[in-house]
């Protein structure tokens, strides 16, 4: 049964786009078995934009909803919706990202809709809800808590729950502020505290001892909540997310200390020009548009890179007590900080870090490529721990 649900995700990360952030999302959509590799390198034959792409996807979506290909449309809405900007006016063929998520949705809805081993429920939090999406059974060997990072959608991990189930594990899938659901009918803002969502949904299953697993921004989220809730015992930072600010620093070359010293003054003069520069980069004017739709407060790129410094796991590694395992892919942008991290967990009960190489086709963001071979290191792991 395991073996037969590897299977379902190809190994290979290939070329599909020349753009490396577009060629990313096509891979993910590859990797996790919802596209086929020529069916993904006609479409990005077809894509010469961001714009374009937004367009394609839009319309494979619609595409597939008529087929009935309800996990297909899903995805293609996701996608579509996901270099949408917040502040994109619906009109015409021109969606909004908020009917784009809706579309999605419904499609995800629709596809597991009779999964009768999933359940999804709306638990208390505070004065609103989380979305939380579980299977389980009974005498489980252990209980894994998986969420993703900054605007991800939980749905697009729900494929993964039943590897974890054939193994034996309860699993529970959450969204929390500034995620999906949370965000988009709920309007609840990102925050760095992510020990008070886990912990609300450890209280509402009366759960311990749990294995939290955090994808990308849950590589800072998930020993975030670790180092403040002992109920968890074991922490997968997939990947790790050591100095989200620093890694985005890095990026810049030469012109990171100019950067770095003016995030510090935020009435420079020098603002006005790179904001205007900022605005002619569609991927970069959209990664602020994200930051200033999902972040509270935050409406400039100097608001933006200040309030990103918040997500770093520096001050509190010393503070988690758990098992660790640290997953870095060696062409990923955050690996920078690989050595750091691993020192860094100085009171953990047990530290493990693999670094994925492009020999594996596991080297760039949580393993997109080889989510087989990610997943095999997670159980493998997990069964150590276990003995």
């Amino acid at each position: 049964m395991k073996d037969r649900i590897l299977d379902m995700f190809p190994v290979g990360y290939c070329t599909f786009h020349e753009d490396v952030r577009l060629n990313a999302n096509l891979n993910m959509m590859y990797s996790m078995g919802i596209f086929r590799r020529n069916e993904l390198e006609d479409i990005g034959k077809r894509i010469h934009s961001f714009e374009e792409w937004i367009t394609e996807f839009t319309s494979l979506g619609r595409k597939y909803e008529g087929s009935k290909e309800y996990l297909r449309a899903a995805f293609a809405y996701y996608n579509a919706m996901f270099f949408t900007s917040g502040s994109t006016v619906s009109s015409g063929d021109v969606l909004s990202k908020k009917e784009l998520y809706e579309s999605s949705r419904r499609m995800f809805d629709m596809y597991y809709s009779g999964d009768d081993d999933l359940k999804y429920e709306q638990i208390p939090f505070g004065e609103n809800y989380l979305p939380v999406y579980s299977s389980t059974g009974e005498d489980p060997r252990g209980t894994i808590v998986l969420f993703g990072g900054y605007d991800s959608i939980i749905q697009e991990f729900i494929g993964l729950y039943k590897y974890f189930r054939s193994l034996g594990y309860d699993i529970y899938f959450f969204e929390g502020p500034g995620q999906g659901e949370v965000y988009m009918r709920e309007g609840l803002k990102m925050t760095h505290e992510w020990e008070h969502c886990t912990g609300a949904v450890l209280d509402h299953y009366g759960l311990s001892d749990v294995t939290v697993m955090g994808i990308s921004l849950g590589g800072y989220l998930a020993p975030r909540a670790a180092a403040y809730d002992k109920r968890i015992s074991k922490v997968v930072m997939c990947d790790l997310i050591y100095d989200f600010y620093g890694s985005l620093l890095a990026k810049m070359g030469d012109k990171a200390k100019m950067l770095d010293d003016m995030v510090n003054h935020p009435k420079s003069l020098m603002w006005g020009l790179v904001n205007r520069k900022l605005k002619k980069n569609f991927f970069a004017n959209w990664l602020l548009e994200q930051g200033y739709s999902i972040f509270e407060n935050v409406s400039t790129p100097c608001e933006y890179f200040n309030y990103i410094k918040r997500f770093n796991t520096r001050d509190i590694s010393p503070m988690i007590t758990q098992d660790v395992l640290v997953l870095a892919g060696a062409s990923d942008l955050y690996t920078i900080y690989y050595d750091e991290q691993i020192k860094a967990l100085t009171n953990a009960r047990s530290v493990t870090g693999r670094l994925f190489t492009e020999e594996e086709s596991a080297d760039h963001h949580c393993q997109i490529g080889n989510i087989p071979l990610l997943l095999t290191t997670i159980t493998d792991w997990l069964d150590e721990k276990e003995r």
